[in-house]
């Protein structure tokens, strides 16, 4: 994808935007989606003639949608003056350590806050939504892991945060396009969880500014979602508090190993070039 590998060099210079405009992106997204699902509901009514491959044909046609959703958005909210910057090098240890904050952060979170939000209902067609992708193991590992990373990482990361970034304060800025990615869920137990991801994420690409290592971190989490995540919700029992608890310091720990070895190499992931640059 080119766009992709665009806003990772700077080609792509997103334009300075507000909270109240990066709200009206997010809604124009939202629209276009929708629009976009309309001829997908009226082939819909005739899956029946793609017998088993309707799902396929459903998700591939989805896919389809967001991706020019994306490139509409990238056209009205980007000009052609290049945004390249100097930026943190990245290697190997760049993305182990976005790894181990997202592991850190999914340990914690699934030994802390889920615990109480778990039974909080969800709106029917979100589970509706949900139960459609468990029918088909493939679409789900690609929808959580695959397309939803690339395609929210880029609306609200690369578009949104960076956007917003670039006229308001960063740290508001990152505050606003974490609440808004809550928002965009639409129920309260996910909510929660993608404004603090949201959070983590976002401070990943303003310390990193690749949306490369964005989409690998947001991908982490979602592969540990529908895995670790479930692992931590059957812990039962007398010491189940305690169980919770000791993982929740785990989190804690990964976390500080990670913030400190990201500081330690930061220096050492520059381009040799900004090294003797910085040496003068």
């Amino acid at each position: 994808m080119k766009f992709l590998r665009n806003i990772e060099n700077g080609h792509i210079n997103i334009k300075k935007m507000g909270i109240i405009k990066a709200l009206l992106v997010m809604i124009l997204s939202v629209f276009l989606e929708v629009l976009g699902q309309v001829p997908i509901e009226i082939l819909n009514l005739f899956s029946d003639r793609f017998g088993t491959a309707a799902p396929y044909v459903t998700f591939a046609l989805g896919v389809l949608v967001k991706y020019y959703v994306i490139i509409i958005l990238l056209k009205w909210f980007s000009d052609k003056e290049d945004d390249r910057k100097p930026k943190q090098h990245l290697n190997g240890r760049s993305f182990a350590y976005a790894a181990l904050i997202i592991i850190a952060f999914r340990v914690m979170f699934d030994n802390s806050l889920t615990l109480w939000i778990i039974d909080i209902p969800v709106p029917d067609f979100i589970n509706e939504a949900f139960e459609k992708l468990f029918a088909s193991p493939i679409i789900l590992i690609l929808s959580v892991t695959v397309i939803a990373p690339i395609y929210e990482e880029i609306l609200f990361r690369g578009i949104l945060l960076k956007g917003m970034a670039k006229k308001i304060n960063p740290t508001i800025a990152l505050v606003a396009s974490a609440l808004l990615f809550a928002i965009m869920h639409m129920n309260i137990p996910q909510g929660i969880n993608a404004f603090l991801l949201g959070l983590v994420i976002g401070f990943i690409y303003l310390r990193t500014g690749s949306i490369y290592l964005s989409i690998f971190a947001h991908f982490i989490n979602n592969l540990l979602a529908i895995s670790l995540s479930s692992l931590f919700t059957l812990i039962e029992g007398k010491y189940a508090i305690e169980m919770h608890g000791m993982f929740f310091i785990v989190g804690i720990i990964l976390l500080f190993i990670a913030s400190k070895e990201y500081k330690k190499s930061k220096i050492e992931n520059v381009p040799d070039i900004y090294k003797q640059f910085t040496e003068m």
